[in-house]
């Protein structure tokens, strides 16, 4: 099966669109120029997928597409989530619950690194509680998946319909969103005449770089561009599993589902974990200057969870004259904003 024939296959899938699409793709002209003046610089670009209309969340919901398609024909009556304070899937989940009259219930993780002042401002919280959501505070010792079963079993014992969504609202068949993602942003690459040097995106949950990988990987092997995935890993030591392996178990089963035969290779993936500081809620210093540069040279606010540590990873690459003036480098900002303002004391 080759890329456009897994094109044709997810189209048929179960589906709920949520969202308008496409986000669109920009250059950043502003922060081009603002590192010309440092050294060579590649030409770059931003996929705004920031720019979605679901509680700030940002890509997300393309995700949630897939998750909610299964909700429905499941005739679920309340959806079940979990996720840590500044998880912007928690926040979406919730704002769709809100659209489609479903009740919902977010379990929010507390990892150890996380302080009672990231608690205090927990602004994705808020935002759930504003779309009615009912939100249950765990204890760090208490495991989301058991807990978040057990909810669901009294629930159905009361005669209610529950479905759970998976933590980051990904999923081997959620993962289709992503892949989706990829085509839309392939298509908005070729109108502009270019092919890309490499496309650069954070990582937490894996969804996103799951189904880039594929259809990357699809897209080469369909005798299209090579175009190299640079990740950067945002969880860090808050993570159970490795962001490697995280990335390549969705992958090896949202192959399955594809029906595609072998399996897919990680040659097209560049991981890097230095840059995810102390957890998800603890940027270093060298994301909190990305944040700042950002928005001074471009006009582009990030997060000090995700998109602000992969854009230090990716400004780190330019100053080291990883790319060259002729390359197009393509950053995947998958949005999510409240955490920017959940922990201001940094910025």
């Amino acid at each position: 099966m080759l890329y456009k024939d897994v094109l044709r296959f997810i189209a048929t899938q179960p589906r709920l669109q949520l969202e308008t699409w496409p986000t669109p793709m920009m250059p950043m002209d502003g922060l081009r120029r603002a590192l010309a003046a440092e050294g060579p610089c590649p030409k770059l670009w931003v996929k705004r997928e920031d720019m979605t209309s679901y509680g700030l969340g940002g890509d997300k919901i393309r995700r949630l597409e897939f998750a909610f398609a299964k909700v429905r024909e499941a005739g679920a009556d309340v959806v079940i989530i979990s996720g840590g304070i500044h998880s912007n899937t928690i926040l979406q989940v919730s704002a769709v619950c809100a659209r489609l009259g479903l009740e919902c219930e977010v379990f929010v993780t507390r990892a150890k690194s996380v302080t009672p002042e990231d608690e205090n401002d927990a602004v994705n919280v808020m935002v759930c509680l504003l779309h009615g959501a009912r939100v249950h505070l765990m204890g760090t010792l208490e495991i989301p998946e058991q807990v978040t079963s057990d909810r669901a079993d009294e629930l159905r014992a009361e005669g209610r319909r529950p479905f759970l969504i998976e933590p980051g609202g990904t999923s081997p068949y959620s993962t289709f969103g992503a892949i989706l993602c990829l085509e839309e942003l392939l298509e908005q690459i070729r109108e502009k005449g270019f092919t890309p040097t490499a496309i650069v995106a954070p990582t937490g949950w894996c969804g996103n770089a799951a189904g880039f990988l594929i259809g990357l990987t699809l897209l080469a092997a369909s005798g299209g561009p090579s175009i190299p995935l640079y990740v950067f890993d945002t969880f860090g030591k808050d993570a159970a599993v490795p962001a490697r392996k995280r990335i390549m178990n969705i992958v090896t089963e949202c192959w399955k589902l594809l029906g595609l035969s072998g399996k897919c290779d990680d040659s097209l993936l560049y991981l890097s974990t230095d840059f995810a500081g102390q957890g998800v809620s603890h940027p270093d210093a060298r994301a909190v200057e990305a944040i700042r540069f950002l928005g001074c040279k471009e006009g582009l606010l990030l997060d000090p969870s995700y998109t602000g540590k992969c854009m230090a990873g990716l400004l780190h690459m330019i100053r080291n004259k990883v790319f060259t003036q002729k390359d197009n480098v393509v950053y995947l900002h998958p949005g999510g904003m409240p955490a920017m303002f959940a922990m201001r004391r940094i910025l």
